[in-house]
């Protein structure tokens, strides 16, 4: 555990602070510096003190009787011993450390046995704060647990009657990334095709006193969270040092959730919690697949995290996002006049020869074709009224391959390329009339019917093929008669 002044300037107040008394008669008081709007700070008397004498440094404790029971245990009679008279002597090393996991049992006592707060700033008139310092007054003198609803930092003094702590709280923050596949770059937005597997990593980053840990995490309709791959501690340093949370630390919760509109929280242990300092990080790795629900560029696919702690998890902390991008492409079947057609089939690579197939099915809408998840059969695209359309790409280079041409109309001979950057590829209508360039434009000719025997090709050679010569005759004949006349 780091020393104790380094939590201080983070922040979760647990602290005890043993108040030294010359006579029984005097009463104290607490200081609290640094305390924060929302945050709760309540303080418990352990013990009682008799007497003390600042000179000789002698001081005279006693259990306070709501707390007969948990000096009782021998876990609290690892740190202390209490004599035939019932005077307590401090036993164990007083390092930071030490005294910070006897302050955090002594908590823990009391919240799991009801034993209440002598005063709270939660009660009208029990705490004053001027300026940024809350103060506890006409305090019976003793050894007092300081707690704040925003965490625990875990200390044990001994002062003089009018004690001062110093208590900046910070609140720990969240940092959440997606990993863009196509580059393995870690941000705050990716594009994926429906289907996919997303990796999305949160980081926590820890101040003092970290106590009740959840992680929560949202997401929009078109995201599907799939496992936790993955926690781990980074210790700060040179070079840091970073281990692998076991799973026995935490609770990966889908049901019974604190937030409903969750997808998924994470409840962090206590023993986790307590080995926490200021500056560590946890972070988590997880996975989620986009879904037939996604939403087809726009506003995209939101994945909202944030983090609760304190006391029942009751403060929050920054909210942060990531948005997952896919698109749709429209492809348009049109005759060399840019007339529409229908009655083509294709298929999508992502090679122009060879490759792997890109597999499609239908939606609901028995329309519009989407990205096929892994464990989905492909099928044939076909147009329909000339046109057809195919959502959940992620960006990238595409090949169409005609597999069935309209009746009629020649197939192409080759795939025909599309790229999708960042974008839908839209089809565009003015006035009913198709754009070229715009959507996936595929055209089809068509050649003439070549003649053929007994068709009507032969008959139409044979029908002229007479009338040239009954022509030629008529020319004869007449010649004939001219030539006699002449004659």
């Amino acid at each position: 555990m780091k020393k104790v002044i380094s939590l201080v300037v983070a922040a979760m107040l647990l602290l005890t602070i043993a108040l030294p008394v010359f006579a029984a008669e005097e009463t104290g008081s607490i200081t609290i510096n640094g305390v924060s709007d929302g945050n709760v700070y309540s303080i418990y008397r352990l013990l009682d003190l008799e007497s003390y004498n600042t000179t000789s440094g002698a001081y005279s404790y006693k259990v306070n009787a709501s707390w007969t029971g948990f000096f009782a245990t021998s876990e609290a009679l690892t740190y202390v011993a209490i004599d035939e008279a019932g005077y307590v002597t401090w036993i164990t090393d007083e390092a930071d450390s030490t005294v910070a996991a006897f302050a955090k049992l002594a908590l823990a006592y009391a919240e799991a046995n009801g034993i209440g707060a002598v005063k709270s700033s939660a009660n009208a008139g029990e705490f004053t704060v001027t300026g940024d310092a809350g103060k506890f007054t006409d305090l019976t003198l003793g050894y007092y647990l300081v707690d704040s609803t925003m965490g625990a930092l875990c200390g044990l003094t001994t002062t003089n009657p009018n004690a001062s702590i110093n208590a900046k709280n910070a609140i720990p923050t969240i940092d959440k990334q997606v990993c863009e596949d196509s580059t393995s770059q870690w941000g705050g937005n990716n594009t994926s095709d429906i289907g996919q597997t997303i990796e999305y990593r949160v980081t926590i980053n820890v101040h003092a006193g970290a106590q009740n840990y959840i992680l929560h995490d949202k997401m929009d309709k078109g995201i599907t969270f799939k496992a936790v791959t993955g926690i781990e501690h980074v210790v700060p340093g040179t070079p840091s040092v970073t281990t692998t949370v076991d799973p026995s630390e935490y609770t990966v919760k889908t049901s019974d959730l604190k937030d409903s509109d969750c997808a998924f929280e994470i409840v962090f242990s206590e023993d986790l919690c307590n080995d926490l300092e200021t500056n560590d990080k946890i972070v988590v790795s997880y996975t989620a697949m986009l879904n037939r629900n996604a939403v087809i560029a726009g506003t995209g696919n939101i994945n909202t995290a944030w983090l609760t702690f304190g006391t029942g998890s009751s403060h929050k902390s920054n909210e942060d996002y990531v948005t997952t991008y896919t698109f749709g492409v429209d492809i348009v079947k049109t005759d060399s006049q840019n007339t529409l057609i229908d009655g083509a089939q294709f298929k999508i690579y992502d090679a122009d020869e060879g490759g792997n197939e890109v597999a499609v099915v239908l939606m609901d809408d028995g329309v519009t074709y989407r990205r096929a998840r892994a464990d989905e059969t492909g099928v044939s695209i076909v147009v329909k009224n000339g046109q057809v359309r195919v959502v959940g790409f992620d960006n990238g280079t595409y090949y169409l391959e005609e597999t069935i041409s309209p009746e009629g109309y020649n197939k192409l001979t080759a795939r025909q390329k599309f790229i999708v950057s960042d974008g839908n590829l839209d089809a565009v209508f003015n006035d009913g009339i198709f754009s070229t360039g715009s959507g996936v434009h595929v055209v089809n000719k068509t050649g003439s019917m070549l003649p053929e025997t007994g068709g009507f090709g032969t008959t139409l050679f044979i029908t002229l093929g007479s009338i040239m010569v009954l022509g030629a005759a008529v020319v004869l004949f007449a010649k004939k008669r001219m030539d006699q006349v002449a004659e």
